[in-house]
């Protein structure tokens, strides 16, 4: 039995489609090459129907074709109108002949060679023997229909699928194009009201409106040359010219404005013309137009302006931004080679010019002992017991105490015969000697922190250019996409930014070209650019600087944090010694620190709170933690005579991924509780402030929803750590708050040994976002 082979009725009704598709745009471009050819210029001439024959594709050359055949073969044009038909049958042959050469076919300069050489060929023949003038004219409108097919050609050629927007050169092909098609309805009215010159205007306004100020300019040159061609008169066609700039310029105060614009400069040509009824007729034609712009439905309204938007600005960063890489490379180098040279020319100046003590003998032996008989004895025979007994009498004066006779050895005592003068000669030298080490000791420090700033600066600036060169990527297609995609909601972007940081997450800006039409729905925008970014995002807000307006986006981050902080201050001191610090960089991240300035008052409240705001401020700035820790250590070094030291305990929770990275510089341990389960992180560095070399101790954790991070000073593990571990694993209900308000005033209970210190409690629940 042979089996029946069932249609498919969806194939073959999506092939009708195609045939039908395909069917309705040889007609239109038939009915185009009628209208075209229908249109008469000065001095009887109508190349425009030879123009958008040849500016055809090869596909639709024929359809056009045959409808300017039957438009010139209507006797209204005289017998000259079969001039134009020989040179319609002279384009298409040339058209199929080289369709196959792409060089040609491709090219729209070869469309208005080919249109050129046909008119100017068939014009020149018809004209015979009287080449002027109409010989000339032939030329003339062999020019036009040359120009004409150029400019088809190019916005046949668009892709109008691309919704980028169009350039300057584009937008101009496509509107000569357009009132190529209008000039054959120009004839066309109702009550002498011209439906050509009606849709004219209304293409004035689309222009205008959803290009920019140029595109309506543009526009209105272009329709006033359409009717000064098409010899309705100078004046209406100054009306059209100046229309379209008057309207351009309003256009950014909204379409009521640009037809009030154009209504205005038509009355006045009203005015000025006497009220002649061409210029009255014109009024109303933009009267009326401006009436069908202003009810355009919003979808209509939406296609135009996908067509009309200028592309917008998205420039490719990446040679900016590699030569800002190269600058900060070359600036931190610099910055590190004056660190170095800082360094080497300190240690050869102390090298020359460091105090001797040798010197101060050398002066004592020249001050006190010149001329005495016993002077060689002393400073040759017995040097050794003499420089004995300068550094014995040297202890004395470091302590400053008159000089013992019982610390000088014995045998100088009773040989040296001017005591009382080599006491005080080396009591003058030796001061200055020690006021000169002191001095030394002092100015070599100022230059082991002068050295440490510059290194500083010099890791600040490689830290920048890192994140210019390794983190920071500009996503130029997705920005295209983002454009593309606003369009369909009636939004025209000038320019967008979609920028992705070191850590991953997208953040997008898109300014404006005016203000987005209220209310401005957010949710349809956040869904259109989720869709095209595959990303959560926070609800986008809408910003005004001066008269432009951003919508900006920055990616959502998986989880929030609760953050809590408790303290209490030392005794009765009003200051407290401990300084926090809680804050989101705007980089997805929470960072919290706490800082125990040295000691208890008003002096640790200073240390801690220089510590905790220089690491916040610089942490906001974008710089690295090392960097950071080595500018607060200098600062700190630097910040008075006096020793000033304070710990750094910072704790970073990316809330993209969970992980929390704990940096500790002297600072207490810090606690984290993971699926009901406690661990602690401890420290073996430093405090700032002592040393010039100085570095975190880390460690990194991964948390989750419910995970908990407590930080604290070390007054609150004075009784040991244990009793915190236990207090975080029970602790079930309730905010960061109500724990770090727990854990403080525990720990201030079990304060038993008979010491006072400052406790800081610094709690952070993680959250899933909503």
């Amino acid at each position: 039995m042979k089996e029946t082979v069932k249609p498919n009725y969806g194939d073959i009704l999506e092939k009708l489609q195609e045939y039908a598709v395909e069917i309705l745009s040889h007609l239109l471009f038939a009915v185009f090459g009628f209208l075209t050819s229908r249109a008469s210029m000065v001095q009887s001439m109508a190349p425009l129907g030879l123009a958008l024959t040849c500016g055809m594709p090869k596909y639709y050359t024929i359809s056009a074709g045959i409808g300017a055949f039957i438009g010139y073969l209507i006797p209204a044009l005289g017998g000259g109108a079969f001039r134009y038909i020989a040179a319609i049958f002279a384009i298409i042959c040339i058209k199929l002949i080289v369709s196959n050469i792409k060089t040609i076919a491709n090219n729209p300069a070869w469309s208005g060679i080919i249109a050129f050489f046909a008119a100017a060929t068939t014009g020149i023949v018809a004209a015979g023997s009287s080449f002027f003038p109409n010989g000339v004219l032939a030329v003339a409108e062999a020019a036009l229909a040359g120009g004409g097919a150029y400019f088809v050609h190019r916005a046949i050629k668009h892709n109008y699928n691309d919704k980028t927007g169009l350039s300057n050169e584009e937008l101009a092909s496509l509107l000569i194009f357009a009132y190529i098609i209008l000039s054959g309805l120009y004839a066309v009215s109702f009550g002498g009201i011209s439906l050509g010159k009606m849709m004219a205007i209304v293409l004035i306004f689309a222009a205008a409106r959803f290009g920019n100020s140029g595109a309506g300019a543009i526009c209105g040159v272009s329709s006033g040359i359409s009717i000064l061609l098409s010899g309705m008169g100078a004046f209406p066609a100054f009306i059209y010219a100046a229309g379209g700039l008057a309207v351009g310029m309003f256009a950014p105060l909204g379409k009521i404005a640009m037809v009030l614009a154009f209504a205005a400069v038509s009355m006045l040509s009203v005015v000025f013309s006497g009220f002649e009824s061409d210029s009255v007729i014109i009024l109303v034609e933009v009267l009326l137009s401006g009436a069908i712009f202003l009810i355009l439905p919003k979808s209509v309204n939406s296609k135009i302006g996908a067509v009309f938007s200028p592309p917008a600005n998205i420039e490719n960063l990446d040679g900016l931004r590699k030569a800002l890489v190269m600058r900060l490379d070359f600036a931190s180098e610099a910055m590190h080679g004056v660190s170095t040279t800082v360094e080497e020319v300190s240690k050869r100046l102390s090298s020359h010019k460091q105090p001797d003590f040798a010197s101060v003998l050398l002066n004592v032996e020249g001050d006190a002992c010149k001329g005495c008989m016993l002077g060689v004895n002393c400073w040759e025979n017995n040097r050794s017991d003499t420089i004995e007994a300068m550094i014995s009498m040297t202890t004395a004066i470091k302590k400053g105490q008159p000089i013992d006779l019982a610390e000088v050895p014995h045998s100088f005592a009773e040989r040296c015969l001017r005591r009382e003068r080599v006491e005080n000669s080396l009591y003058h030298y030796f001061t200055d000697y020690a006021a000169g080490i002191a001095a030394e000791s002092r100015i070599r420090e100022m230059r082991e922190v002068v050295s440490d700033q510059f290194e500083g600066i010099s890791d600040m600036l490689a830290d920048l250019s890192v994140e210019f060169e390794e983190a920071q990527q500009y996503d130029v297609l997705t920005a295209e996409r983002i454009v593309t995609s606003l369009k369909e909601l009636d939004i025209r972007a000038s320019d967008c930014g979609c920028s992705i940081d070191k850590y991953g997450r997208m953040s997008i800006e898109v300014r404006l070209r005016e203000q987005p039409s209220l209310p401005f729905n957010r949710l349809r925008v956040l869904n259109k650019i989720e869709e095209i970014c595959d990303r959560e995002f926070e609800p986008p807000a809408i910003n005004k600087v001066g008269n432009e307006y951003f919508i900006t986006l920055s990616e959502k981050a998986v989880f929030s944090a609760d953050c809590g902080t408790a303290q209490y201050n030392c005794k009765e001191n009003k200051m407290c010694g401990d300084a926090v610090d809680c804050f989101y960089d705007g980089r997805g991240r929470l960072i919290m620190i706490i800082s125990d300035g040295m000691g208890s008052g008003g002096r640790a409240a200073v240390d801690g709170a220089m510590a905790a705001g220089l690491m916040g401020r610089l942490i906001k700035s974008g710089f690295g933690y090392d960097c950071s820790l080595r500018i607060v250590n200098s600062a700190m070094l630097f910040k008075s005579t006096d020793e000033s030291l304070a710990t750094l305990d910072v704790t970073s929770v990316d809330l993209f991924t969970g992980m929390a990275e704990l940096l500790k510089a002297g600072a207490a341990p810090t606690f984290v509780r993971r699926n009901g389960r406690t661990g602690k992180a401890e420290c073996h560095s430093l405090p700032a402030g002592i040393l010039r070399e100085v570095g975190f101790d880390r460690a990194v954790v991964t948390i989750k929803e419910n995970d908990i991070v407590l930080m604290m000073s070390d007054g609150v593990v004075s009784d040991g750590t244990e009793w915190i571990c236990a207090e975080l694993e029970a602790w079930r209900e309730g905010s960061a708050q109500q724990l770090a308000d727990h854990i403080a005033a525990s720990a201030r209970r079990r304060r038993t040994d008979g010491h006072d210190d400052d406790i800081t409690v610094m709690a952070a629940i993680l959250e899933k976002a909503v």
